[in-house]
């Protein structure tokens, strides 16, 4: 059942907006942060879904009510998952719950307005329209004014929903606005049964692929395990066996990481883990992520000193930032990869 229980680790965001159904109090806007694949889309479906289910009838006046929110633990109000409307919000055909993402690597204000001409009018059928706006972060600085005057004056039976990163990355008065919402990373033991459960992983695997997840279900690699471990494995000896003696063979590295922007970002998890695991290794060696190469991590953190690991989280953070940024990948890649070499000599 698509209930708020469905919202795989996420206690605290799936009890207060549980808690918000069963008091009958809806904010007229919400914001939901937290890195990619923790499950800020769904939890926005579902709730969505909450306000509308026929089996579950919150008060259409309850949006943006002030009644108070009980602190005691509610008991489940989360929606059907079966009757008309739920089906409709599942299956993407119902009329009144919109979703807004990206068009390209903005959210633009033709995208706002026409919402606004939209919400102009009365739901179709819905008792709670929704609206998700997702990365809301990519909004230029045109679509995030529209979209303040459209919170300043809130449409009737209709709650907005944002997402984003972080608080931060948004409007501070748009932000300000929004009633907020945090998901944290999801642990790796329930990336690890997801994997098993939706990927058919063998569980050795699934354990290693969910540390490499950093927390994000949407990080877990579309490669089948062994592609994966192999690539990781490839990463690592690679960076660990070059010099700057062998420029040809750094260049010729670096270019064959900068044939594809996100396998790029994927390099640099890798490389910030294997780093993390090495600095770790020294005063925790059971808390590495990477435990089938438990020998390979203790070799190398016998030639790396702390300065030398701190430089090269830093070129890493600065080569995510570059890309990110949409700095040239070949470029970016090249810098990385001569710098994390040249920072290769032992302690």
């Amino acid at each position: 059942m698509p209930g708020f229980e469905s919202i795989t680790d996420q206690i605290r965001p799936a009890l207060i907006l549980n808690t918000f159904i069963r008091n009958g109090v809806i904010p007229h806007a919400l914001l939901f942060t937290g890195m990619a694949g923790v499950g800020k889309q769904a939890a926005a479906r579902t709730f969505a879904m909450a306000c509308n289910c026929l089996e579950n009838r919150p008060d259409e006046s309850s949006v943006n009510s002030k009644k108070p929110v009980s602190s005691e633990k509610p008991e489940s109000a989360g929606p059907c998952g079966v009757c008309s409307s739920c089906r409709k919000i599942l299956s993407n055909s119902h009329p009144d719950v919109i979703e807004i993402k990206p068009s390209g690597p903005y959210i633009r204000i033709s995208q706002v307005r026409d919402l606004c001409e939209i919400l102009a009018f009365k739901p179709y059928e819905a008792r709670i329209r929704a609206v998700i706006i997702s990365d809301a972060q990519t909004m230029n600085t045109a679509a995030g004014n529209a979209l303040l005057k459209l919170l300043e004056e809130p449409p009737d039976r209709t709650i907005l929903i944002l997402t984003a990163t972080e608080k931060s990355d948004l409007i501070q008065t748009i932000a300000s606005r929004c009633q907020h919402i945090r998901f944290n990373p999801l642990s790796r033991k329930k990336l690890a049964e997801r994997l098993v459960k939706s990927k058919g992983v063998d569980q050795s695997s699934a354990g290693i692929l969910a540390a490499m997840a950093s927390g994000s279900f949407s990080h877990t690699p579309a490669l089948s395990d062994k592609s994966r471990i192999k690539k990781r494995d490839w990463l690592l000896n690679e960076i660990e066996s070059l010099s700057l003696k062998e420029t040809g063979k750094c260049l010729a590295f670096a270019e064959r990481l900068s044939r594809d922007r996100d396998d790029f970002l994927d390099s640099l998890e890798i490389f910030q883990i294997w780093f993390r695991d090495i600095a770790v290794f020294k005063y925790y060696p059971d808390k590495i992520v990477f435990m089938d190469i438990s020998d390979k991590t203790q070799t190398a953190s016998l030639r790396h000193n702390e300065k030398v690991l701190i430089s090269k989280f830093n070129e890493i953070r600065v080569a995510r930032k570059n890309i990110l940024a949409n700095a040239n990948l070949r470029l970016t890649s090249e810098i990385l990869v001569l710098r994390l070499v040249q920072s290769n000599s032992p302690g």
